[in-house]
C-alpha cells in the first residue's frame, strides 16, 4: 500500500462543515484536525490510519464515517463532545487509549461483523454518558461488540451509560474499573470465558441488580461491585465465597452446575 499522509496543514485548507477527505489520503496525521470548531460533518474516505489527537477537541462534530480504518489512534476522537455516532470499519484492528474520551453525546458506538478488533484498551470509551446497550432493535442508543473481543482494559467503559451488556462469548479479561460508576447498569452477565475480573470492575454502579457468573474465574479482584447488587452464581462455587466475604448477597442458579 502507498501511504499518502494528510497533513495538518493541507487537512485545515480544506475544511468546511461537511468535509469528505480527498480519495488518496490513507493518513490522517497526529492533530491534523485537532480543535477546529467548523467541522459537523466528516467522511474518511481512504483513510486507513488516524493518528493520535487527529480529532482531539472537534467539539462541532456530529458525524464521523471512517468505512476503511484500520488503527484509531490514542485520543483520535477524544473531547468531540457532540459527536453521535461512531460506525467502525470492519478492517479495524486498533483502538488507542482514549480514542473516544469524553465523547459525552456519543449515542451509537458499532463494530459491523468486524473478525480483528480484540481489544478495548484503556479508557477507550471513558465518560460516554449518552452510550447505552440496544434496548430495542430501532433504538441509536447501543454498542454492539466485535464477537473477537478478548480484553477489556482498565475503565474501557468508565461512566458510560448502560442499561445492560452482552459481553461476548470469548472475552478472556476485564479490567479494573472497566465498569467503574456506570450508574445506570442494571444486570451483567459475564461469559465462562472470562478467567480475571480485576477489582472495582463494576463497582459504583448504583443500579446494578444482578452480577450473574456461571464459573469459577481464575482471579477476582477486590470490590467488583456494590453490597446493593447480588451475585448470581452456584451453590458451593468460588464466586459463592467471595461474595460472602464481601458481604454480598447471592442467589443461587438452580441448574446443575457443569
Amino acid at each position: 500500500m502507498v501511504y499518502r499522509v494528510l497533513s495538518r496543514t493541507n487537512a485545515l485548507k480544506g475544511v468546511q462543515e461537511a468535509y469528505v477527505v480527498e480519495p488518496g489520503y490513507t493518513v490522517l496525521a497526529k492533530e491534523a484536525l485537532k480543535n477546529n470548531i467548523k467541522l459537523k460533518n466528516l467522511y474518511l474516505t481512504d483513510i486507513v490510519t488516524i493518528e493520535q489527537r487527529a480529532l482531539f477537541g472537534c467539539t462541532a462534530m456530529k458525524s464521523a464515517k471512517f468505512p476503511k480504518a484500520v488503527l484509531i489512534g490514542k485520543e483520535a476522537f477524544a473531547n468531540c463532545s457532540n459527536l453521535k455516532e461512531a460506525i467502525f470499519s470492519p478492517y479495524l484492528r486498533q483502538i488507542g487509549e482514549g480514542a473516544f474520551w469524553k465523547c459525552k453525546r456519543l449515542q451509537k458506538a458499532a463494530f459491523p461483523v468486524n473478525k480483528n478488533c480484540r481489544i478495548i484498551p484503556k479508557q477507550a470509551f471513558a465518560e460516554c454518558r449518552s452510550l447505552k446497550t440496544m434496548v430495542l432493535p430501532k433504538k441509536l442508543e447501543e454498542i454492539i461488540l466485535p464477537e473477537t473481543l478478548k480484553r477489556i482494559e482498565s475503565k474501557g467503559f468508565y461512566q458510560c451509560g448502560f442499561r445492560e451488556i452482552m459481553l461476548p462469548d470469548g472475552l478472556e479479561y476485564i479490567g479494573d474499573s472497566a465498569f467503574l460508576k456506570c450508574k445506570r447498569l442494571e444486570y451483567v452477565c459475564i461469559p465462562s470465558s472470562v478467567h480475571t475480573i480485576e477489582k472495582w470492575a463494576f463497582h459504583g454502579c448504583n443500579a446494578l441488580k444482578v452480577l450473574e457468573i456461571r464459573h469459577d474465574p481464575k482471579y477476582v479482584g477486590e470490590w467488583i461491585t456494590n453490597k446493593n447488587c447480588v451475585i448470581r452464581c452456584y451453590q458451593g462455587s468460588v464466586m459463592e465465597t467471595y461474595a460472602n466475604g464481601y458481604g454480598i448477597q447471592t442467589e443461587f442458579i438452580r441448574e446443575s452446575k457443569r
